[in-house]
């Protein structure tokens, strides 16, 4: 057996109506491997029940990640027309705009339930003939693309695995503040563990990279080998359509409400331009999920009577209509403090869509020059920023949308190319060749990392 993929983090969550971004990165995993030829009849994956690692049937597998895949998409769907319809009237644009648009909607009410399919992935019929998996999984591949159980490796060098890690960010270590409390010390356990028993790490980015780098350089712990792949985007986000303009300008905020995306930033420039402006100020859809902490942002959204017509909180929205409100936006915006990789920066970049963003590392290297950067806490440059790139005659709006015609962005099928290699590497290691210079052609220990493609964004 060539590979065995963790799922323990899907299963966890498979109860979820919505995914998280790390829960569509070890979706898309599970998919590849499914999916890809090379890997038929040499893919196991296994998940952590009660301190135990289970071997599970492939064929279990895929049908429970179907009926998951189905449950995101018609729980995301379930957006009723009443609120579509509230979304278009409080952008004034025409009636059954929104509404008209075909998100998969499941028949009547019902939404799977994942339920029986975990039961059946569990039950003695499927366990009992991978019992004896271990022992021949000896040697293969081990993927952990989520973080999830990394408290200690003991479970994959009892079995003889040859561990590859992929690492979203080291945010819980550099910005404790933003995560829960004792999340900063449960991540420096995981990051031991990957520098510890890795045998390749993978990087969404190079930032990501270098925060490894120096957390490893602290705490005296060598870097196995390393490289920076870009994680893809969905093929929906294409660009087939035109811009579309509406009549009154609107923005678009896409993040979980948390301290680190930085919502105050905005509402404190929206307040000021609608001081400003008046009734012609442009207006903010904010579209994510409520996180934690939040508080004083929702009192904003909820009790500030003058932001009342101007903002607006949408909580949920279906892929296709987020598409057609970002297709439709002056700009989206990004005021991070902090971010791992950020894949609707991305998403929105697919769709030749304006990005005003933080002056983030990670931003600059994974979307170059092309959107336009700010310092989180200017809230006044936001303010003026923003007021710019409404006017529908806006010159730096016309001069990114330019820019934004010359560059592609990484998909999946890029990421898995590379990581194909990485698997091979790691799989059938050579004394000529590292992992590093069999997948991306550069140089190992000792040496920085050369990125595939440049780093996530490529001119074309």
């Amino acid at each position: 057996m060539k590979v065995v993929l963790d799922i323990t983090r899907l299963l966890r969550r498979s109860s979820q109506s919505t995914p998280t971004g790390i829960d569509r990165v070890e979706m898309a995993y599970v998919r590849h491997l499914l999916d890809s030829p090379r890997y038929h009849g040499e893919v196991a994956f296994v998940a952590r029940m009660r301190a135990t690692s289970w071997y599970l049937n492939v064929d279990t597998v895929a049908s429970l990640i179907d009926t998951m895949a189905l449950r995101w998409k018609w729980s995301e769907a379930r957006i009723t027309r009443r609120e579509l319809a509230n979304i278009e009237g409080f952008l004034g644009v025409a009636s059954a705009s929104l509404t008209s648009l075909k998100a998969g909607s499941p028949p009547g009410s019902a939404v799977p339930n994942v339920g029986v399919k975990g039961k059946r992935l569990f039950s003695p019929m499927n366990l009992l003939p991978f019992v004896r998996r271990p022992r021949l999984s000896r040697g293969a591949v081990y993927l952990n693309v989520s973080h999830e159980g990394l408290k200690t490796a003991g479970s994959v060098q009892r079995h003889g695995l040859r561990p590859v890690y992929l690492v979203h960010d080291l945010i819980p270590i550099t910005h404790p503040e933003y995560v829960r409390p004792g999340e900063d010390k449960l991540h420096e356990v995981r990051m031991q563990t990957v520098l510890g028993s890795g045998k390749a790490i993978v990087c969404n980015s190079q930032h990501t990279l270098e925060q490894l780098k120096q957390f490893a350089a602290r705490i005296e712990m060598p870097m196995p080998d390393s490289i920076v792949c870009p994680l893809g985007i969905e093929e929906e986000f294409g660009t087939e359509d035109n811009e579309i303009s509406v009549s009154h300008p609107f923005f678009l905020a896409v993040g979980t409400i948390e301290p680190r995306k930085n919502h105050l930033v905005l509402l404190h420039a929206w307040r000021h331009l609608v001081e400003k402006l008046g009734p012609s100020a442009p207006k903010l859809v904010i579209v994510g999920r409520r996180g934690w902490e939040n508080e004083n942002v929702i009192d904003i959204i909820e009790r500030c009577q003058g932001l009342g017509g101007h903002v607006m909180e949408c909580n949920r929205l279906p892929d296709v209509h987020l598409r057609w409100l970002m297709k439709r936006a002056r700009a989206v915006l990004f005021p991070s403090f902090a971010e791992g990789y950020g894949l609707p920066l991305f998403e929105a970049l697919a769709l030749r869509v304006p990005v005003i963003c933080s002056n983030l590392k990670t931003f600059i290297e994974v979307a170059g020059p092309v959107p336009h950067y700010l310092d989180p806490i200017d809230g006044l440059g936001w303010a003026r920023l923003i007021e710019e790139y409404a006017k529908p005659d806006s010159k730096l709006r016309e001069s990114q949308i330019r820019q934004l015609a010359l560059i592609k962005v990484p998909r999946w099928a890029d990421h898995f190319a590379a990581i194909d290699q990485i698997i091979d590497s790691v799989a059938a290691p050579s004394p000529a060749k590292s992992t590093r210079q069999i997948a991306l052609g550069g140089t190992t220990r000792g040496a920085e990392p050369v990125v595939a493609q440049s780093v996530a964004m490529v001119r074309q």
